[in-house]
């Protein structure tokens, strides 16, 4: 192998190292009393629209936050490894995007229980990147991609429950669920589009 090709390796680790370092630091402050008010998502509310920006990076408790760290760490890993070009793209507006949409969409959770809904958790990101990399492979028709679409789907195709609200525990957000895989098929999509538009 390569030293230039083993370096660029390596360097699909870094992204992936530094986000589950910061999720871990902002844990610890969390757990300290630093951070105290709701930084997540809070639907139609004014407050809520820094949790666009800032809620992948905030968790109810430890067991939110381990359950998150392995999925998005390999999750990372593929993409910068297999999708190096548009990595940084697809995580940063996919990110956006994600919170965006959570954002504009109604406040079920008041409108059921009359109680302020505030998403926080980085699983809606873990939905995109898991949706993007599962469906880029099948629309790419490359052996080795659809081999990693593969892949994902075994290791994570059980996630798909986790967009149906019948089918998720009291508090868990189906809806950032939902939102990220529909934001993750949006971006594979586009992905494919593009490189066939190239191509011709």
């Amino acid at each position: 192998m390569r030293k230039s090709e083993l370096s660029r390796k390596k360097e699909a680790f870094y992204p992936a190292i530094g986000l589950v370092a910061l999720l871990w630091l902002i844990y610890v402050l969390q757990y300290v009393g630093v951070f105290q008010a709701c930084y997540g998502v809070m639907p139609w509310r004014l407050a809520g629209i820094k949790g666009i920006f800032l809620s992948p990076l905030f968790h109810g408790n430890l067991d939110h936050l381990i359950s998150n760290i392995a999925p998005l760490f390999v999750l990372l890993v593929m993409l910068f490894l297999f999708y190096r070009r548009q990595a940084y793209r697809v995580l940063l507006s996919g990110w956006l995007l994600t919170g965006a949409l959570l954002w504009l969409l109604p406040d079920f959770g008041y409108l059921k229980n009359q109680v302020i809904s505030c998403h926080i958790g980085a699983s809606g990101l873990i939905y995109m990147l898991a949706t993007f990399l599962f469906f880029s492979g099948i629309f790419s028709r490359q052996v080795i991609l659809i081999l990693l679409s593969v892949f994902v789907a075994f290791l994570y195709g059980g996630l798909m429950y986790g967009i149906f609200p019948h089918l998720v525990a009291e508090g868990v957000s189906w809806q950032g669920h939902l939102v990220g895989a529909l934001v993750g098929f949006f971006y594979a999509y586009q992905l494919n589009r593009r490189k066939k538009k190239n191509s011709v």
